[in-house]
């Protein structure tokens, strides 16, 4: 007989979810019903609309160099990922990072929208190698003033330098390593290569490019906009209130804090135990004058006017701006497009069009939204994914009615109740769990966590050694409680108790006040734990399991991952 408080706990731990900081860009998942994402204003929406179109309509026009990007700005637009512009952007970026393929003068550009549209693509987990390749080559050729360029014997570069900050801050989101160092220097750079105005040239301290050295539009949002990716990532996003946390563990998971630090500095920061050079008080002196000297000058368009476009939407959004510059920005853009609904700018309007829409689609506002207010955490996963979201639940009857109505639940009115579900799979007997081994296995790819969380339970219980390739799988969810019982049950299924050592709780370990480490720390323990488990398989597999342990390795990403 199992322990019925222990079964209680497990399936109760959903019950406490918080919102973990992992910093990344996300790629908002696009609806089931296949619609793209509201920007809240008609007008824009229907101009996303056309945009959208004109790409998926014009692949022939979409050169090598620009697949990235536009494939980026059709996802952060909610298109789905298996889109042909998409799918073959996701290919281009991953093909391009697993060989670590970035030279030439593009290097960083490529780089940085490689990192942001991996790490959006749904499952950043399956790309973490070659995102680790993305941010250890940018870090690699970071110059020792902090800045990026087009080569060693190159001047710096603030708008390829913006592209380095955005390739670090999207490999590090997902869980790759990433020096504090390499933001803190750049964040020297910017704030040590502005002119008198308070803004940035295209090449400062030299007359080179668009500018001539002056203050440029397009320059000074680059540079606010970067320098606020660094304050986010040394001391939390501007406006951001950490959360203290009374009662860290809760049924093995974090507790939702109910009270505020007014210390801002290290608690929101993704490096805790980092004392940075530059005070957050600083950089946001810095953030200000840029957009100062942007919003007291009328917007003279360069030839690069939808670059401009796409840097006000990232700057204004990590500044925490006031309503008001969307629409009258918006508007603006507005009348540049096309009938056919093009943008143009001198690199073509593919580029053009996919800069337009990433501003009408606020596309870091997505990013800091799902941040910090509770919403994707990770890989366009929330924090119901995480830790669960706990519901009203209503008593189903037997254990083969209550099985058939989680696989059909409409999850915003109905869910089983936990205590049940518990008490039901574990006083059910083990010829029952057998009996609904299909269904079960159904319900390990459900959209709740907590029925995830159930089916895992309960097929670890059926002792069945065929089930260990999906027990495996478990070990990569991204809910921890999912994780936590996947672990259990290979636990159970081989008869190996102590589970090689491995920690049942994925959080567990030394107290920290980051909520992003938490994350990293769950990475980590999913990583090892799929590591180790996946080797004993292939030590003791039948050979009738090959194929199953064939396709998990298909599944699994070369190279290893965090």
């Amino acid at each position: 007989m199992f322990n019925r408080p222990r079964l209680k706990a497990a399936f109760m731990r959903f019950a406490c979810s918080i919102s973990i900081i992992c910093f990344a860009v996300f790629a908002a998942a696009p609806g089931a019903d296949g619609k793209l994402k509201s920007t809240k204003v008609p007008r824009y929406d229907a101009a996303v609309a056309k945009a959208v179109a004109f790409i998926q309509g014009n692949v022939a026009k979409i050169d090598e160099r620009s697949k990235t990007l536009a494939a980026y700005a059709l996802l952060k637009a909610g298109v789905e990922v298996n889109d042909p512009v998409v799918a073959e952007g996701i290919k281009v970026a991953h093909e391009r990072a697993e060989a670590g393929a970035y030279s030439g003068y593009d290097h960083i550009y490529l780089a940085g929208i490689d990192a942001m549209l991996l790490a959006d693509s749904g499952d950043p987990e399956a790309y973490l190698p070659g995102l680790q390749n993305i941010a250890r080559y940018v870090e690699s050729v970071q110059r020792a003033d902090g800045a990026w360029s087009d080569g060693a014997q190159q001047p710096p570069d603030v708008s390829m330098s913006q592209y380095g900050v955005l390739a670090l801050w999207a490999a590090k989101r997902v869980g790759c390593d990433v020096s504090a160092q390499a933001f803190d220097r750049a964040a020297t750079f910017f704030l040590g290569s502005r002119n008198g105005d308070r803004g940035w040239g295209y090449r400062p301290g030299t007359t080179r490019g668009l500018g001539g050295g002056k203050t440029t539009h397009n320059m000074a949002l680059a540079g606010a906009g970067s320098v606020a990716v660094c304050r986010t990532m040394l001391h939390g996003p501007k406006g951001y209130k950490a959360k203290a946390t009374a009662d860290p563990k809760k049924f093995g998971v974090l507790a939702k804090a109910e009270t505020e630090d007014p210390k801002v500095g290290k608690t929101g920061s993704v490096y805790p135990e980092y004392n940075a050079a530059n005070s957050a008080g600083n950089l946001d002196n810095a953030v200000d004058g840029g957009i100062s000297w942007n919003n007291t000058r009328p917007y003279v368009a360069s030839v690069h006017k939808l670059y401009f476009y796409y840097c006000l939407e990232r700057a204004s959004a990590l500044a925490d701006m006031r309503e008001g510059w969307y629409t009258t920005y918006g508007d603006v853009l507005l009348k540049l497009q096309t009938a056919e609904g093009s943008f143009s700018t001198n690199t073509g309007p593919i580029v053009g069009t996919s800069f337009a829409i990433l501003y009408f689609v606020r596309s870091t506002k997505q990013i800091l939204d799902k941040q910090y207010s509770g919403g994707v955490m990770m890989g366009g996963r929330d924090a119901s994914e995480l830790f669960g979201d706990k519901k009203k639940k209503k008593d189903i009857g037997p254990l083969d009615e209550l099985l058939a109505a989680m696989e059909n639940a409409d999850l915003d009115s109905l869910d089983v109740n936990t205590d049940d579900l518990a008490e039901k799979i574990q006083f059910g007997s083990k010829e029952d769990l057998i009996g609904q081994i299909g269904l079960l296995k159904k319900l390990l790819k459900h959209p709740d966590a907590t029925n995830r969380q159930a089916a895992f339970f309960a097929l670890g219980r059926t002792g069945d050694f065929s089930l260990i390739p999906q027990m495996l799988q478990g070990l990569r969810d991204p809910n921890v409680g999912v994780n936590s019982e996947a672990l259990q049950a290979l636990r159970y299924i081989s008869r190996k108790p102590t589970g090689f050592g491995l920690k049942v709780d994925p959080l567990d370990g030394p107290k920290t006040s980051s909520e992003a480490q938490k994350v990293v720390r769950a990475n980590a323990w999913r990583t090892r734990a799929y590591r180790t488990w996946h080797t004993w398989y292939a030590s003791v597999r039948p050979y009738q399991e090959l194929d199953g342990l064939d396709a998990l390795e298909l599944l699994a990403p070369s190279g290893g991952q965090r």
